[in-house]
């Protein structure tokens, strides 16, 4: 048949073995199948026809025929749109020659991925909203041509959704119609493909001035190991993710229907000391909220609620926490929040197994989940993770990286910045570098330092390599720690901090030029303007810069981030700006507000300033890329994303090529949070040799990105999913199950009972 694309029109024809080689270059490869279950979304469908097209001429390729053409064409490239679908249902109907195989040998290509990389390195985000990544987005974005995906057939059928009764079918019984279809998603696969790789070699080849570029050398070796963008790197995470949904997690119904009685009435308790207050959550509640947010910044001036880029207060919890000291309305509020988060999740459990979805790319370079539950964002509560179980005659292997980000802050410090990194000679002499700045700070041997004490300086060893200020350090260490840190606390750590690593000064130093500057140029605001507007001429009285009068003005842009964030801006002086100055800097950005995104459009109209509002407008002005070392770019990023990006993103890539590991290797996989990853292995194993090699995987995966830093894991083998669980050793050296005591619950388990074993005295025991 013959097969119509824009102008060009290419054969396809049924693929017989007898035919032997037909493709000799880069080919894409689309599959049609069955319905997938609406129920079961993680259920691999049947293959019923496919098609290969190599640019110039295409086949059919039916089931029957499917297990010799791959094996034929092996050392020739593949490409798929959504590569993990296709390779699953080729594997499924075809295992014995290994399709993943050419995944091991980098020579599986998936243009879904290309195309959100692309996104990363462009644009600043991932593509991963709803029909962003399709194949006929693709078409249209990158190929200008329109790829209708609602064509029936002569019964009124949807074709995409009706291939299933051509089941076993050969193509000359198949409507035709169904045949065209395919065809055309292969030859469209096949040409996103061409032109992403030409656009993603200009997006490189023009992104020298990023933070963490080292040379064109360096650059085509990260190309060349990892793909463009890391496209190699995200492909393999994406299929092993894919199969961990399937996997999914086992729940304790018991125990589940237990925590749901228990988080109910502590939900209702919540519910009943809010209505003494006077808010009842429900229909129409947020008007109300809004208003008692109203009077308690009424009543404490001092007090500025964060707000949203509306204008509107936020209620998130993360906006209200520091506040909740002064009001007894919002620490019940939170604590409401908190009950009711801990209910909803409890209740998504009410099933037998869970299938956790996954997003494989965020824009830092890790993963996300969604879906039936977010198994990467569990709340912290012991009993509720306690619920997820092994499958029968299963048991757990938790492992876990130590202090990671650390570990690929120190590297990227050495490989990528040119650094003498103190933080990695600590590192590699085995040292905990979180109580090593709390003992400095405290002044006390660091056997002696607390729980506590520890997790303030985990707050200042994880923040401060991302840039945080003093008010996001605080509520970071509150967030994500659960301490207070006063400001005089934050500067003492800090300092020590930096008098340990030293190279810190060097990797944290702003390589974005003037941000002021950047400001100014994104809006146009020039001392000449400025001077028409308020009246005030500047341009001769040193306070502007050199700029010429009619330039962008970097002193007029960091002006114009103070009434971003303050409702009453003042100068370095204490001068508060005057009406004019305010009304300059507003009306100067609604002339630039049609091209913005709406959400930044509403706020500037509304002249209602944020730090919501603040940090969208910076992040679009400033507009600079950062490479990880890994060659993956991430453009439009602020001066803390950029920071971020260099260590988070290393991590999530080593994380990534370890999953990987594990996964050929045969482990079964249930569940995948950023540095840990949950395995189930059958309860009579070999376990000392089971986690030996869950070790071994782990860090071999991590050394090749991480080649000169060392790497530690943790482990522990469990029946139930817990941070209480310890490395258990038997008497003879073998590794135990570890379980909360049954007469008690997780909870009150006393971590005490159970024997610590480092990683170490683990391999001898192997």
């Amino acid at each position: 048949m013959k097969a119509s694309f824009g102008q060009l029109t290419y054969s396809f024809v049924p693929w017989e073995p007898s035919h032997g080689v037909v493709l000799s270059s880069p080919f894409a490869f689309d599959c049609e199948t069955t319905l997938i279950p609406e129920d079961r979304r993680w259920v691999v469908p049947d293959y019923v026809l496919g098609a290969a097209f190599d640019g110039v001429r295409g086949f059919f390729i039916q089931r029957k025929s499917l297990a010799e053409f791959f094996p034929i064409h092996a050392g020739v490239d593949i490409i798929f749109h959504h590569a993990p679908f296709d390779l699953a249902v080729i594997h499924k109907v075809a295992p014995e020659p290994d399709i993943y195989r050419r995944v091991d040998e980098n020579r599986v290509w998936d243009t879904r991925i290309l195309h959100r990389l692309f996104m990363l390195g462009s644009e600043g985000h991932t593509a991963n909203g709803s029909g962003e990544s399709t194949l006929e987005t693709c078409c249209a974005r990158y190929l200008g041509v329109n790829l209708p995906k609602d064509i029936q057939d002569s019964a009124g059928q949807p074709v995409r959704l009706s291939y299933g009764k051509w089941l076993e079918r050969p193509p000359q019984e198949i409507e035709p119609v169904y045949l065209d279809y395919l065809a055309k998603d292969a030859i469209v696969t096949h040409a996103i493909y061409s032109e992403l790789w030409l656009r993603l070699s200009e997006l490189l080849n023009e992104s020298q001035d990023a933070r963490g570029y080292v040379s064109e050398e360096w650059l085509h070796e990260q190309v060349r190991r990892w793909g463009p963008q890391t496209h190699h790197i995200q492909l393999k995470a994406s299929v092993v993710l894919q199969e961990i949904e399937a996997n999914g997690l086992c729940v304790d119904r018991k125990q589940q229907a237990q925590l749901c009685s228990d988080f109910q009435h502590e939900n209702d308790a919540q519910l009943e000391l809010l209505r003494g207050l006077g808010y009842a959550p429900g229909t129409g509640s947020q008007k109300q909220l809004l208003l008692i947010l109203g009077e308690f910044e009424s009543k404490h001036p001092q007090h500025r609620l964060p707000r949203t880029a509306k204008g509107n207060y936020s209620t998130s919890a993360e906006s209200l926490r520091e506040f909740a000291d002064e009001s007894p309305f919002i620490r019940a509020y939170l604590s409401y929040q908190a009950a009711s988060l801990k209910l909803k999740y409890v209740e998504k459990m009410a099933v037998d197994t869970l299938h956790p979805s996954f997003d494989p790319l965020k824009v830092t370079g890790r993963t996300s989940s969604f879906g039936e539950i977010n198994a990467q964002s569990i709340p912290r509560e012991e009993a509720l993770r306690s619920c997820f179980v092994p499958s029968e005659g299963h048991v757990f292997i938790d492992a876990d990286y130590k202090t990671l980000e650390l570990v690929t802050l120190a590297q990227s410090c050495i490989s990528q910045f040119n650094l003498d990194s103190e933080m990695a000679r600590a590192i590699d002499r085995g040292e905990d570098l979180h109580s090593v700045i709390a003992a400095k700070v405290i002044g006390k041997p660091e056997i002696e330092v607390t729980k506590g004490e520890r997790q303030k300086a985990k707050a200042i060893n994880f923040g401060k390599p991302g840039g945080m200020g003093l008010d996001a350090l605080r509520s970071y260490a509150k967030v994500q720690f659960g301490v207070l840190l006063s400001d005089n606390e934050i500067d003492q750590f800090t300092e020590v901090w930096f008098n340990t690593f030293p190279e810190m000064h060097d990797f944290l130093r702003d390589d974005a030029g003037d941000l002021g500057a950047r400001i100014a140029t994104f809006f146009n605001f020039t001392l000449d303007d400025f001077r028409q507007h308020t009246g005030k001429d500047w341009s001769r009285s040193g306070q502007g810069s050199s700029n010429a009068p009619h330039s962008p003005n970097s002193m007029l842009g960091w002006m114009f981030r103070k009434v971003l964030t303050e409702r009453d801006p003042t100068t370095g002086t204490g001068r508060p700006y005057s009406s004019e100055e305010v009304d300059y800097f507003w009306g100067r950005a609604l002339l630039r507000a049609d091209g913005l995104p709406a959400s930044i459009k509403k706020g500037i109209e509304a002249r209602e300033p944020s730090s919501e509002l603040a940090k969208r407008v910076l992040w679009l002005a400033e507009n600079r890329g950062v490479f990880t070392l890994t060659g993956r770019l991430r453009g439009r990023s602020t001066y803390t994303q950029r920071c971020n990006a260099v260590f988070q993103g290393l991590a999530a890539d080593g994380t990534k090529i370890a999953l990987w590991k594990l996964w050929r290797a045969g482990f079964r996989i249930v569940n995948f949070v950023h540095d840990e990853v949950l395995i189930e292995v059958r309860a009579d194993v070999n376990l000392n040799k089971a986690t030996q090699r869950v070790q071994d995987l782990m860090i071999s995966g991590m050394r090749e990105i991480v080649p000169d830093i060392r790497v530690d894991v943790d482990l522990t083998v469990s029946s139930c999913w817990s941070k209480e669980a310890k490395l258990l050793m038997g008497a003879n050296g073998r590794v135990l199950v570890w379980s909360p005591p049954p007469q008690l619950s997780v909870d009150e388990v006393d971590v005490g009972q159970c024997i610590g074993t480092t990683v170490e005295q683990l391999a001898i025991c192997g």
